[in-house]
């Protein structure tokens, strides 16, 4: 690790305080605390002084910084912030070049945006550092770089670019010798360069080596490359370097043009289905290319059948013909704990899959499908709706568009969607015996599927030609290759019949005996953890979630949960979020209501919801640093809720865990648990607030004023109607927010809670605002005033007396704003308020500037977009660089109005505002 400045390499100190620097440097302009800097510096082996030597690196940091003119290294109330930006750290750039090359439109800007960004590797990351937490850092980026450089292999390749790439292929097979997508790369350039001979005998090298140390054999795609090389296939023949250029309807993805590829990963191994696979192809083929109609079809079938496998791997295999993209939406419609996607969620999900803002979703159904059906208007694309429950489910999400087609799976036969859609039924079986019998060799080889015939019909039988139960035989087998078949088949035939079936008409009995069977493998331990599984709501969950719904410490359960999925029990679906097969989920579900007493069920259900709610009232306090905690009990034993100190950190985390939370909230509220329901809610308000997901919202706030209600806790009531009058002013519904409002108005003043009756009037004072009301604006704020003026509330006082100043500016008194204002300021700073000094200087912005005092105008202006770019709020951050840099055209500085709107154009499209195309006009004008 190094650092240079315009004079050369910057000495940046002994080993430890450069481990310093660089634990700061992976989450640069965030605040990390200081028990987080002390445990990733010195991990297990804590010196006993650990805190003051810590002290003593980051101030020669910081001396050095001072005299290389490097970043600011401050002292934050929970901890340090290196106040350096990203694009100046080679890592961060690298990812924001590799994003920027994934959305290129075309293939010659995509290769230099790649060059580039592997251009910043210099070696392996920290390798002069002896860490554990680094190094596992430096792992995690090395898989991105090698994720990077295989995509930017695939474009050098299409632009001809063999020749000059065949040297660093074959380095780098040498240490990914197992990796089949860069044997393919390799195999490809190979055969290009005229060496059909040595692509062929690298296929063969592989081959062997995966039968020998896995078992299996090459994925489809790399048979299919092997099969056309063998054949010399005239389509494999090199390109002639060329700039590759999108069509209209590619660029209609988003800003960016970003091309949506949303398929999960094909299945290594497929069998069978060769009828459906060919209904499949004869659907597209007489509907043209692109296709002519819309076809529409539903796949069938009972759970475990392969609808799923079968719909993916032929997506796979055609997503060519959809070259504007693919789209993928799991509807959840059989999910066991209920919680099947409605029309809204679903259209959002695509909304958002097709780069729509969140604050430019509408809210009404007929609006978002009318959206969603012009972004696809005149696009050549897939989408696969997974696991349907209904056709009215379904309907609407079709597109209106001849040019895309839609792939339906359900467990049902959506004769709706055939009877009045037009939709192509194709319905799933269980696997005949050749088919079943070509699964199984697919997955454990064909010589030992031959050796024994017996066993390999024995086991046919007992799983019923069910795909899933053969998966789960087969990759049991697999992983005991020392174990003759017939040692799974005599296991199956004993436990058959001594199962009842799956609850439900479309479960086969000896699915059962299979899952029976994986399960009594486990250690009692990841049993026990199994069965709870079953009992969380959510459609995934993460490490921590799971350690605390077993009440096991980390290291333990991160073992557990590794044994589960060894097992095919769970699937590791993303890096640390683990999610079950709805019939394994149904199984655990089941298990967990017959082995476990309904005490530790209950207590498991309490510890999960500990979890989310001691993670997210404090996280929910990172995202918006003004909120106040609100009360909790201390969590049940066993709860170990996650820490999570920078805004990014705390914002991924409620973004990877939204689904878990609603699915929480609704659990909570399902099982009387009104004050776990209640409490999820306030740590949501904000992050959906933000997120611009108003039905989310709206759902979880109505859910909370029920649990108020039926806790009969009229304060707890009053707090909900006052973020409902938010949430429905922020969707333009004024007289549904001023009702809510006066509710809660009412409930604060009989409870007598003047802090309340404060907020809500401040609340109001916006509302009214919206509407153009400014003296009723004006008159709530001053009511505000004397309330937190009662209060001796100095910070609440001056936060509205910066308002009245707004609203003196608006009812056109800019003199009396700047006393408002000027009056405001004092308490701020004093209580460091950084938010409230940044609306405070705003305004006094804005009142300069409607008094024509345009220099005082954009040195006020410059102090807010300092304070709010300190605390990252990104849109009142824009919002005053908007007008600074309207302030800039009026005194005809262009060069620096032109720079202001660019900054601001950053920050709204980092939020997805549609402000961001007004700025956009402006600086293309």
């Amino acid at each position: 690790m190094e650092a240079d400045n315009e004079r050369g390499v910057v000495s940046l100190g002994p080993a430890r305080q450069r481990t310093v620097l660089a634990v700061l440097l992976t989450a640069p302009a965030a605040v990390v605390s200081v028990d987080e800097l002390v445990d990733r510096v010195w991990g297990p082996a804590l010196p006993q002084r650990a805190h003051p030597i810590l002290h003593t690196y980051l101030s020669r940091l910081r001396g050095v910084f001072a005299a290389a003119g490097g970043p600011a290294l401050t002292r934050r109330s929970r901890g340090y912030q290196l106040e350096v930006d990203p694009s100046a750290v080679d890592a961060h750039q690298f990812r924001a070049l590799v994003v920027e090359a994934r959305q290129a439109v075309d293939d010659e800007h995509a290769e230099t945006l790649w060059h580039e960004a592997l251009g910043l590797w210099r070696g392996a990351p920290f390798a002069d550092l002896d860490n554990d937490w680094l190094r596992a850092v430096a792992q995690q980026w090395e898989a991105q770089r090698f994720a990077a450089a295989l995509d930017r292999n695939d474009v050098s390749l299409r632009r001809g670019g063999h020749a000059s790439l065949l040297h660093e292929l074959v380095a780098a097979t040498s240490t990914y010798p197992m990796d089949e997508r860069l044997a393919g790369q390799l195999m490809l350039a190979l055969y290009r360069c005229g060496r059909q001979t040595d692509a062929l005998a690298h296929y063969r090298l592989l081959h062997r080596r995966l039968v020998e140390e896995f078992g299996s054999d090459p994925s489809p795609r790399l048979r299919e490359l092997h099969e056309r090389v063998l054949r010399q296939d005239p389509q494999l023949a090199a390109p002639q370097p060329v700039t590759v250029t999108s069509s209209p309807s590619a660029g209609a993805a988003g800003p960016a043009g970003a091309t949506p590829a949303q398929l999960p990963a094909d299945i290594p191994v497929f069998a069978g289905r060769t009828t459906a696979l060919r209904q499949l192809d004869t659907l597209l083929d007489t509907s043209g290319d692109p296709p002519s109609t819309v076809v529409i079809t539903a796949i069938g079938g009972s759970a475990g059948i392969g609808k799923t496998t079968l719909a993916l791997h032929w997506a796979h295999r055609q997503r060519h013909r959809f070259p504007d993209g693919q789209l993928y939406v799991n509807l959840r419609g059989f999910n066991p704990a209920g919680q099947a996607m409605s029309p809204p969620q679903a259209l959002r999900t695509l909304l958002e899959l097709l780069q729509v803002p969140p604050q430019r979703i509408p809210t009404s159904v007929e609006a978002q499908s009318g959206l969603y059906r012009g972004r696809l208007a005149g696009r050549r694309m897939l989408v696969l709706l997974d696991n349907a429950r209904d056709a009215d489910q379904v309907r609407p999400l079709l597109p209106g568009t001849p040019t895309t087609m839609v792939l339906v799976t359900s467990r049902n036969q959506l004769a709706g969607l055939v009877a009045t859609e037009g939709a192509q039924p194709i319905r799933l079986d269980v696997l005949d015996d050749a088919d079943a019998r070509a699964l199984l060799t697919g997955r454990l080889g064909a010589g030992r599927v031959a050796a024994e015939p017996v066993a390999v019909t024995q086991i046919i039988s007992a799983c019923a030609g069910l795909p899933l139960a053969l998966a789960i035989v087969a990759a049991r087998a697999a992983t005991l290759p020392e174990f003759r078949l017939a040692v799974f088949a005599d296991e199956l035939t004993d436990s058959h019949g001594r199962l009842d079936a799956l609850t439900g008409p479309d479960a086969a009995t000896d699915v059962r005996a299979v899952f029976s069977w994986s399960y009594q493998a486990l250690s009692p331990a990841a049993a026990r953890l199994f069965r709870l599984l079953g009992l969380h709501a959510g459609p995934d969950i993460s490490r921590p979630a799971a350690a605390s719904l077993a009440g096991l410490p980390m290291p333990q359960t991160r073992r557990l949960l590794a044994e589960l999925a060894g097992a095919h029990l769970l699937t590791e679906h993303r890096p640390g979020r683990y999610a079950f097969h709805d019939l394994l989920r149904a199984y655990a579900a089941e298990l967990s209501q017959t082995l476990d007493a309904e005490p530790e069920r209950r207590a498991a259900r309490h510890r999960i919801l500990d979890h989310y709610v001691h993670t997210a009232v404090p996280t929910a306090c990172v995202l918006s640093s003004y909120l106040k905690p609100i009360h909790l009990d201390p969590p049940q034993p066993g709860v170990a809720p996650e820490t999570l100190n920078a805004f990014d950190d705390a914002q991924r985390w409620f973004l990877d865990e939204q689904p878990a939370l609603l699915a929480a909230v609704a659990a909570a509220a399902a099982n009387g648990d009104d004050i776990h329901a209640w409490q999820l809610v306030w740590a949501l308000r904000d992050f959906l607030h933000r997120r611009g997901d108003w039905h989310a919202h709206l759902e979880t706030l109505h859910a909370a004023l029920a649990a108020a209600q039926r806790l009969a806790d009229p304060d707890r009531q009053a707090s909900a109607h006052r973020n409902l009058g938010v949430a429905y002013r922020s969707l333009g519904r004024a007289a549904d927010s001023v009702a809510h409002f006066q509710q809660a108005l009412d409930l604060y003043t009989t409870l007598g809670d003047k802090r309340g009756q404060a907020v809500v009037h401040a609340g109001l004072s916006i509302t009214c605002e919206n509407e153009g009301r400014y003296r009723e604006g004006l008159d709530h704020t001053e009511r505000a005033i004397e309330l937190y003026t009662d209060l001796g509330d100095p910070v609440g006082r001056a936060v509205c007396l910066s308002n009245k100043g707004h609203f003196q500016g608006l009812l056109g008194d800019p003199e009396q704003t700047l006393v408002s204002c000027r009056q405001a300021l004092g308490p701020l700073e004093e209580h460091d308020h950084r938010d409230g000094q940044a609306h405070a200087w705003d305004t006094i912005g804005d009142a300069h500037r409607q008094l024509g005092q345009h220099q005082q105008a954009i040195s006020s202006y410059q102090r807010a977009v300092d304070l709010f770019r300190a605390i990252n709020s990104r849109h009142p951050h824009a919002d005053t660089l908007n007008r600074l840099a309207e302030t800039y055209l009026t005194t005809g500085d262009t060069d620096a109005a032109r720079n202001a709107w660019r900054e601001a154009l950053t920050l709204l499209d980092e939020i997805g505002h549609p402000d961001a195309d007004d700025i956009r006009k402006r600086l293309e004008s």
